[in-house]
């Protein structure tokens, strides 16, 4: 059979196989989010990820182009135990000669209160990746996966700060990002002004299920 009848239509298996998928990566996924922006100068970065910073690398030359945002993830495991966790996205286009490459186990992530984690997991897609390398005219996007620092949880601090070096041909430089957390709002709304927003339709800002625009006077 490649369907199912409902109410004397006959919907193609495809497509009710999509909204099952859609249905178990929404609606039913138990993750919250908690929302950061770059300190300093920072662009919209979409639904997803709300405020990113843009970089010129290396510093002199700016032939390399480093778009970072960030989010926190709070889950629970099988024991109802909630442990956080802080997802980095790195939006990489070298434009340069020389190879841009940036090893995720000495990223260092550090709280409020000057404790650190060292050591990074890598993703391109869902596929975990060792060292990240772009080559010259080459682009990529990654996301990092961070622990948050012993003790540390995402209810409770106000900002981090992650340190990443990098190394651009035979040069090795390390640059330092601090991440500020937003606590009115969840998503950045593309469609409007920079300054409203969309709560997320399963979680707001503490985990509670609401809809509507916000509005929020620091961007």
């Amino acid at each position: 059979m490649d369907g199912a009848v409902r109410g004397g239509r006959r919907w193609p298996l495809w497509l009710l196989v999509t909204l099952a998928a859609a249905l178990a990566t929404t609606g039913c996924s138990s993750a919250r989010h908690t929302y950061f922006r770059p300190a300093g100068e920072y662009q919209a970065a979409g639904a997803n990820w709300v405020a990113k910073r843009v970089y010129g690398l290396p510093p002199g030359s700016r032939e390399v182009k480093v778009q970072i945002a960030a989010r926190g993830r709070s889950d629970e495991n099988e024991r109802g135990v909630t442990f956080d966790t802080l997802h980095v996205r790195l939006e990489i286009e070298n434009g340069g000669q020389a190879a841009f490459t940036l090893d995720p186990a000495a990223v260092k992530l550090l709280d409020d209160e000057g404790s650190a984690v060292e050591g990074a997991e890598a993703y391109a897609g869902r596929n975990r990746t060792g060292t990240i390398t772009i080559a010259a005219g080459a682009s990529a996007v990654y996301e990092l996966v961070l622990d948050l620092p012993a003790d540390a949880r995402l209810q409770d601090i106000g900002s981090l700060r992650l340190a990443w070096p990098y190394r651009y041909g035979d040069k090795t430089q390390e640059v330092t990002t601090k991440f500020i957390k937003i606590d009115q709002v969840n998503y950045y709304y593309p469609d409007y002004h920079p300054a409203y927003y969309h709560y997320d339709p399963w979680y707001g800002p503490w985990g509670r299920r609401r809809f509507g625009i916000g509005y929020y006077r620091g961007w």
